[in-house]
Parts: structure tokens; sequence; C-alpha cells
């Protein structure tokens, strides 16, 4: 049976915290060490809602946040990878929930990657699912390339409209329940000057690459568009775990069980070593 979309899940505890740009909600599950979920653009913490329970019942705390911009939190004043990865540790310290394991999809790697280096104290380990990490040129060619026009037709079809350009460019894979997520998502995050998708270009990860100390694991799944970006990675860091996934880039939504069946191993190494 497929679970209401967008309500919560038994269990969870949702919440807000002072971040700098306003309020940001998070949804919980379980109790433990943490691991802070940080979802891609622009989605938002509802894109975790088949893993937290599982985290959770293998004894950990987990938390998703929505990124300034994204959900149910406030806007930022200028979206940025660093303004984001400012509200993570914001979070974490209201939370009193640091260390943690945080993990980022995707845009929400690079924030992720952005508080490992800039705040080690708040990091026990990192995971770095799918993040993008492109080289100047390829930046270059990013920036503008989505658009984030919420403009609402009388007739509803700005929803179908949206529908199809989801089918259209994302993973032909997906569920009709990730599709929908994406949709809705789209919609409630807000028309802000800009959504992640035009913060990820602007951003160079290769410098915060070097400064990264906590034990590290990249994930790449097989059929989603930067795949090769693990490979970059980890020739840049050898020192940093690497695995494979077999779908795209839905997979944290469509197939929790293989997803979580990968992540698992490492959040339990990082606290029973």
């Amino acid at each position: 049976m497929t679970l209401p979309i967008l309500t919560a899940l038994p269990g969870e505890r949702r919440g807000y915290v002072d971040g700098r740009d306003g309020q940001l909600h998070y949804r919980s599950h379980g109790d433990g060490p943490a691991v802070l979920l940080v979802h891609q653009a622009p989605w938002a913490s509802i894109q975790y809602r088949h893993v937290l329970p599982r985290i959770a019942a293998a004894g950990f705390r987990a938390i998703a946040i929505d990124l300034p911009g994204h959900g149910m939190s406030d806007p930022p004043r200028e979206p940025s990878i660093e303004a984001y990865a400012e509200s993570l540790a914001a979070l974490l310290v209201a939370l009193a929930a640091g260390p943690a394991i945080v993990l980022g999809h995707r845009g929400g790697g690079l924030a992720a990657g952005r508080l490992a280096a800039e705040g080690p104290e708040f990091i026990r380990g990192l995971i770095l699912d799918n993040a993008p990490y492109f080289t100047a040129d390829e930046r270059a060619v990013r920036i503008g390339r989505f658009g984030d026009r919420q403009d609402i037709a009388s007739d509803g079809s700005h929803l179908t409209d949206r529908w199809a350009w989801v089918r259209k460019v994302g993973d032909p894979d997906w569920s009709d329940e990730t599709v929908h997520v994406s949709v809705i998502t789209y919609f409630t995050h807000g028309p802000w000057k800009e959504h992640g998708h035009s913060a990820i270009p602007h951003y160079d990860f290769a410098a915060d690459l070097r400064r990264i100390g906590a034990p590290t694991l990249v994930v790449a799944s097989r059929t989603d568009p930067v795949f090769e970006s693990g490979a970059r990675l980890v020739n840049c860091r050898p020192d940093w775990e690497y695995s494979e996934l077999p779908g795209g880039p839905g997979m944290v939504l469509d197939r929790p069980d293989e997803w979580c069946a990968l992540v698992a191993p490492f959040l339990k190494r990082l606290v029973d070593p």
C-alpha cells in the first residue's frame, strides 16, 4: 500500500528551529546517533519518507531538513550552497544533535560537504549520494539552465505541464509516486529568487574536497546523469569509500530497501567501529 504523500508518517516528529534567514522545518524519527538527511533541489524532506523509519529502526535518530526556500522552510536572502550549509549547522546546534552523520543527495551533497569542510565539529561521517562534481566549464553551461517559474494556470494545467516535463527530463524508471513528489514539492517551495538548482553551478566543490577530514562514502547511481561525478570525487580523494547503486536518482524513494542496504553498513561502522 502506498502511503499518503506529504503527510506525517507514524512515529514522525516535526518541528522548526531558527536559522540565519528564518525558520527551518525538519522531520525526525527514532533515537540514537543522529543521521541528518539533506534533500536534492527543488525537493524537500519528504524525499526521505520511506527511509526515515528504516534508519530509525536501525538504531539512529534520522532527521530530514527542508533547506531554506524548500518545503516548509523560510526562503534565504541569497540562495547558495554556503547558506544551505549554515542551515545544517543551525539545525544540529538547535537540536543538540551533533556530531552527526550527514548524508546529502545531489545538491544536498554539496551542502553536506561544505558543512564537513567548514564545521568538522558537526560531522561524525559524510555520505555524498550522487553529489555533482563538475568542471568550471560544465558549471558555466548550467547557470540559468533550470528556470523557477511557478505560474498558476486557471485550469490546473501547470501541474500536468510540470508532470510532463519531469517525465521528459527525469529518470525514466521513476515511479508515479516519485514524479508526484517531485511535482508537488516544486510548487510548494515557493517562487523565491532562485531554487537550489540555480545555486549548484555557482559553487566550486574542489576547494572543499581537500579540507574534509570526516570518513566519507561516495554513492554513485549507474543511471543517474551525474554518475561520473562519483569516480571524479574518489579520484580526488582516494581515501574515501565508493559504492554504486544499480538505478538512478529516485532509488531513495522507489527502491528504499536497496538504498538502505548500501547505506546502513557505513552508518553502523561509524558508531560501532
